[in-house]
């Protein structure tokens, strides 16, 4: 009998082993590492280090190196890749593969919900609520339904035989894929036995975590190879790798959520018994699915996990829903290349592609050009858009975009859709170079660059006129606005018309309109006129705050003008402002140096109060807001036993329930905080509500305190 000297199990001693002895060792050790990989990576209940671990998986590969005629096809030393080959060879599934329709938002799934059902009163008999003596669903007459998270990877078909892994497959074209099994024998998720010495074929997704992305992204970059844009991206190109080893050092992983085919024990009722019988044969399932009994536990679930969705190692692209009970399944088959009793409930899309069909200029009421694109309609954060900013001429010139371009838009902050950047291989030769205007297409002035501080020139294009009707239709709509004078039904199509006809050309002349100015224009009748005339009346007696944001001052918004309220009521400036006339009399005295001296004050805003309030044609502006009787309201100083929140900064993000935001606002501000638009380290407090944006999503990387209402509420009552 053959003898041969190789390291001890220990690894700290040298001995021989017999060729029966080895054939014992390496089947007990294929037993062992097998046992503990289904309980690390399937049940989650290691009782080994992973030291321990790997410590094992190497005496079985150094037995196995040397015996290698006793080596198993499904040997768990397979994870670490066989020699690269060639190219893949074809198979042709035993089952065709599906991909489910996609569907967007509430009122598409309700719609989707009510065919299935119309589809089974008409075709299927009987089907009333019936269950098992397990207490698993049959027939229900309203289906439930199982949501599974929706992995955004690679499907892979897995084929076993005697419960040894004999096969995997790509998903392909659906019929016919390619075999990719040494590349997925490298993957811990997918065991290479099961529990049962069974004939399965099943389905799952192949994904790779966002943290190993990143990994092999730093290791490309310092090899200066092309970078993956995502986990999809790298899990796609890494199974479709010839050379096993190099995936076996990427760290894919798998979860398994569906079967084709099995022979030895009966098919499971339901998809959730479907579930239970793969982590049972020892496949990593992913544990997140819920049964849901109605079209509103589902939208919560969805709902859930779109907030969520960044919390887990793998990247997510929405939920599958599926009909629970198996037969119902059965009953509704399939139409064209997907199934009728599932369907995808994609999350927003974070960015979408699409086709800029023409760049059109908007004026602000600073006198801001700004190009605007026009788009061909596509869906991106949950919403169908059709125009995106572009910033200005400059920001067109870095992006290289020409009308007729295929480009990459996204949400900016979840609210105004922007141009990341253009797919120039889709280019025809037809597309057209943007140029910048040299004048107002309003107006026909000139337009120029202006010079913000100190040599600095600003990005933007500027109208040079003044009067220039589409500046004053814009200073006049912020001026009107909720956030300002908040005067009720006074909109934008209004103010175009009182500009027409020469009744307004600032917000001053709208103080003078009588319901007898109002009553012969397009658009109103006695009572309309009336209606709007009062609602002016009424803004006469406007928050300090609200007139400083409606004066429109380059710079100066929300927190800007509470700032300045603040300072003043602290007379941090050395005066406090009691009515107009006390801002008449103070304001245009206001250094640029005593403006920076107030905390949150920055350059550009306060050259820009210095300028706004020295210039005459602004304080004629404040002297016929007072002839018109238009008074501001100071707030009280407030005991400082009640300033809870004094000091502290607050961001506010997602759709609340009990408050509005402005209501929000000043109850925070009441009680001695301030409100930001961004986050940052400064901030204290997040405050989210349902489908947060961005900003919850850096607030939980910055550690910040995240509040939901009923914490709020509680906050508020201390």
């Amino acid at each position: 009998m053959d003898f041969l000297l190789i390291l001890g199990y220990t690894g700290a001693m040298i001995r021989k082993i017999t060729q029966k002895e080895a054939l014992l060792r390496i089947h007990n050790l294929s037993q062992e590492i097998e046992r503990h990989r289904r309980l690390y990576h399937t049940l989650d209940q290691p009782t080994i280090s992973d030291e321990a671990y790997d410590s094992l998986l190497s005496e079985l590969a150094t037995l196995e190196q040397a015996f290698p005629s006793l080596k198993r096809t499904n040997s768990p030393t397979e994870r670490v890749g066989a020699e690269p080959l060639t190219s893949f060879q074809k198979v042709k599934h035993q089952n065709r593969q599906w991909s489910f329709d996609d569907v967007f938002d509430f009122a598409e799934l309700r719609a989707w919900d009510e065919r299935i059902k119309r589809f089974l009163n008409k075709e299927v008999r009987n089907w009333k609520p019936v269950r098992s003596t397990d207490g698993l669903e049959i027939r229900n007459s309203v289906p439930q339904y199982v949501c599974e998270l929706k992995i955004d990877g690679l499907k892979a078909v897995l084929t076993y035989e005697k419960g040894i892994l004999v096969r995997g497959a790509t998903r392909g074209d659906g019929e016919i894929g390619e075999d990719v099994t040494a590349n997925l024998r490298t993957i811990e998720h997918i065991p290479l036995t099961l529990t049962r010495p069974i004939d399965i074929t099943v389905v799952g997704e192949v994904w790779l975590s966002k943290d190993e992305l990143i990994r092999i992204n730093n290791e490309r970059r310092a090899k200066d190879e092309p970078l993956f844009a995502n986990p999809r991206n790298a899990a796609a190109g890494s199974l479709r790798q010839l050379d096993s080893r190099v995936i076996a050092g990427r760290k894919l992983d798998a979860f398994v959520y569906d079967i084709d085919a099995i022979i030895g024990i009966p098919f499971p009722k339901t998809q959730e018994a479907e579930l239970l019988l793969l982590q049972e044969l020892g496949f990593h399932v992913n544990r997140e699915y819920r049964v849901c009994q109605t079209t509103a536990d589902v939208e919560a679930y969805y709902e859930e996990w779109n907030i969520k969705r960044e919390s887990v190692p793998y990247a997510l692209d929405g939920i599958v829903i599926k009909v629970n009970a198996k037969n119902l399944q059965d009953a509704l088959g399939y139409r064209g290349k997907s199934p009728r009793f599932g369907v995808a409930y994609k999350f927003p899309a974070e960015q979408a592609t699409t086709i800029i069909q023409d760049v059109q200029v908007q004026i602000g009421r600073t006198g801001a050009l700004t190009p605007v694109a026009h788009l061909r309609p596509v869906r991106v954060a949950g919403s169908v858009v059709s125009r995106a900013t572009l910033h200005n001429f400059d920001e067109i010139d870095r992006l290289g975009v020409r009308i007729g371009d295929t480009v990459i838009i996204q949400k900016a902050g979840d609210i105004i859709p922007e141009i990341v950047s253009v797919i120039e291989s889709l280019r025809t030769g037809k597309e057209t170079i943007i140029v910048a205007p040299e004048k107002c297409p309003i107006c026909e002035s000139r337009v120029e660059r202006m010079v913000m501080g100190t040599n600095d020139m600003s990005a933007a294009l500027y109208c040079t006129n003044p009067r220039c009707f589409a500046i004053e239709r814009e200073q006049i709509i912020h001026s009107v606005s909720k956030k300002g004078l908040n005067i009720v039904g006074l909109g934008e199509k209004i103010v175009e018309v009182l500009l027409q006809e020469g009744l307004i050309k600032n917000i001053g002349d709208i103080f003078s309109l009588t319901a007898g100015d109002l009553s012969p224009l397009e658009r109103f009748g006695d009572k309309s006129a009336e209606k709007l005339a009062r609602a002016i009346q009424n803004a006469k007696q406007v928050p300090f705050d609200k007139l400083l944001f409606a004066l429109g001052i380059r710079y100066v918004g929300e927190e800007t003008a509470n700032l300045i309220v603040d300072a003043t009521m602290k007379q941090s400036l050395h005066f406090q402002i009691k009515n107009l006339s006390d801002i008449i009399k103070y304001f245009p005295e206001i250094t640029e140096e005593a403006w920076l001296s107030v905390d949150g004050i920055g350059i550009k805003s306060a050259q820009s109060l210095v300028e706004w309030f020295g210039d005459t044609r602004n304080q004629e502006l404040l002297e016929t807001l007072r002839e018109q009787e238009v008074e501001i309201v100071v707030p009280e100083k407030h005991d400082l036993s009640t300033q809870i929140f004094s000091g502290k900064v607050f961001v506010l993000t997602g759709e609340l329930a009990s408050f509005t935001r402005d209501e929000l606002k000043a109850i925070i501000k009441e009680k001695g905080g301030t409100v930001s638009s961004t986050v940052s380290r400064k901030t204290d407090y997040v405050v989210a509500g349902e489908n947060p944006g961005s900003k919850y999503v850096n607030a939980k990387k910055l550690g910040i305190n995240i509040l939901n209402e009923d914490e709020l509420k509680k906050l508020l009552e201390t």
